[in-house]
């Protein structure tokens, strides 16, 4: 089934290549949110963690087999490595999967670096952590995580045989119009000021979020073969949004009201991707767990700015890899 028009795509992505596949990841989510939901923090009902589909009655969910033998990868953001020390990516989410059997790892992505850059950094991630043969691999990118991803694959076309999956979360697959909004200061700051955590790259990482520049990419680049590939994106309006969001979030409506904030909703989709659906969050909250820290600054920098970064991540991650395991054994 394909992406009914009411979701917005950007230009450079076919849309025909799209599959809905937001309904069987409903209830997937429903069923581990039903079952544990409320066992974990920031619990809110499935219907505001994703729209409801059209009624309809929910198929059955296994959610009781262990994810043994399966490898997360989660591959970080834009700037994740220089706040890492407040709060990293999917750690939350990370720690469930692992109670229920999951092996995970963080991929050591440059924070400021190039997609060329951390493409490399991922494939060489992904070879110093192979498992044994037969466990899945499964990359969750976020943000320029998704292109960083997508750089890998071009570049080393065989990573493409060490993946079962691809699951991108908000990811800046068509770059942000926050590249051309953003003032000069904020993009000086990027380039040139030293940041203890992450090292400089002369403002490349922003060259790589540029729309012109993700377009000219997937004008040139096709999905491999193989990994199966699905994305997960997100919107919210105004009264959802984090206090600090705000002003980018009212950039972004001039040009679509779908947007989480950082980035339009319809540049979030891989190129053949499955859609599973539109997180009701802002891009900070779907994928960093500032609101579970307990260091005093952190906490300041929440309730200040991130004050509604609180969203059941334990609940989206074990969604994804129960998708993905069961359209691998179908």
């Amino acid at each position: 089934m394909t992406l009914p028009t009411s979701i917005p795509v950007n230009p450079a992505i076919n849309r025909a290549e799209l599959t809905d596949g937001r309904v069987r990841f409903y209830e997937i989510v429903d069923a581990i949110n039903a079952a544990r939901g409320r066992q974990l923090p920031d619990y809110r009902q499935t219907d505001h963690i994703l729209p409801r589909p059209e009624e309809h009655d929910l198929r059955p969910v296994d959610i009781a087999t262990p994810l043994s033998g399966v490898h997360v990868v989660g591959v970080p953001g834009f700037l994740t490595e220089c706040v890492a020390f407040l709060s990293d990516y999917m750690t939350d989410g990370m720690a469930h999967l692992e109670t229920l059997g999951a092996r995970t790892s963080i991929a050591p992505i440059a924070g400021r670096g190039s997609c060329q850059e951390n493409g490399q950094r991922l494939f060489a991630h992904l070879q110093e952590t192979r498992g044994e043969d037969g466990e899945r691999t499964i990359v969750v990118p976020m943000s320029k995580g998704a292109p960083d991803t997508l750089q890998m694959l071009a570049t080393y076309p065989q990573s493409a045989d060490r993946i079962d999956a691809i699951v991108s979360i908000v990811g800046c697959v068509c770059g942000s119009p926050l590249k051309d909004l953003a003032p000069a200061w904020l993009t000086w700051f990027e380039r040139a000021v030293p940041l203890p955590t992450c090292t400089r790259y002369g403002g490349e990482a922003v060259v790589d979020l540029d729309p012109a520049t993700r377009t000219a990419f997937l004008q040139n680049f096709h999905m491999p073969k193989g990994p199966r590939v699905y994305s997960i994106g997100a919107a919210v309006g105004e009264r959802g949004m984090s206090k600090g969001m705000l002003p980018a979030y009212r950039a972004l409506v001039r040009y679509h009201p779908m947007s989480d904030g950082q980035m339009l909703t319809e540049d979030q989709f891989l190129p053949g991707a499955t859609v599973l659906g539109i997180l009701k969050c802002d891009h900070i909250a779907a994928g960093m767990p500032f609101n579970r820290s307990t260091n005093w600054f952190t906490r300041m920098i929440t309730n200040q700015f991130l004050n509604h970064n609180a969203f059941p991540r334990e609940v989206l991650m074990e969604a994804i890899v129960r998708q993905v395991l069961e359209d691998i054994t179908a």
